[in-house]
């Protein structure tokens, strides 16, 4: 069985759709940004939920794999069969959504001021 992807609109992997490589939704806290990325209401993945390929950007996949040869002192490159997809990877590229909705999302931390930084900045 071909696993279709999660997306709204996105065809892949359907009987007319492209044929492509899919991935599970992650665990944890990558599994919100994920959620968020995606949006689709009171969506709960299962272990069959999957997303496609085409929602990643070309830097979010590996397509080679490196190791180095301690024996041989270089560096071996193996091309993988299907892309891999890097751990904090999150899905950007909705086609068939508005274009606003197909953005890189960037997490940035709020840093909060204490007391002694509000009075040095007076």
């Amino acid at each position: 069985m071909v696993n279709k992807c999660s997306v709204p609109n996105c065809r892949g992997n359907y009987k007319n759709g492209p044929k492509v490589t899919v991935f599970r939704f992650p665990k944890g806290e990558l599994l919100r940004k994920w959620l968020v990325a995606i949006r689709r209401n009171d969506f709960k993945p299962t272990s069959n939920s999957r997303v496609c390929e085409l929602h990643f950007t070309k830097d979010d996949l590996e397509y080679v794999t490196e190791a180095y040869d301690e024996r041989r002192g270089c560096l071996i490159s193996v091309q993988l069969p299907a892309p891999r997809l890097r751990k904090t990877a999150v899905p950007s590229q909705l086609d068939g959504c508005p274009s606003y909705l197909s953005t890189t999302v960037t997490y940035r931390k709020i840093q909060t001021l204490g007391k002694k930084d509000l009075i040095m900045n007076k």
